[in-house]
């Protein structure tokens, strides 16, 4: 019971938010077409350790709360 009280409050703390409860992962495609920036833009970014991405099987990922972070820190 506890444990559901606790996930319904992660629900409501997400709707407060109007965050996702998914954390979609972009290619670097649509990360560029998600942030209007080019995508040696956004590799200049990673190189400086300005923005995090994932490169698993060689592809770049990026998470969407990662690129709106960045926006907004922008």
């Amino acid at each position: 019971m506890e444990y559901r009280i606790l996930e319904l409050l992660k629900d409501i703390k997400n709707d407060i938010n109007n965050k996702p409860k998914e954390d979609k992962w972009l290619d670097i495609t649509q990360a560029s077409n998600y942030t209007n920036l080019s995508k040696s833009t956004l590799r200049r970014y990673i190189k400086d350790g300005k923005l995090k991405a994932s490169n698993n099987l060689g592809k770049t990922l990026f998470k969407r709360s990662e690129l709106e972070n960045f926006l907004d820190a922008n």
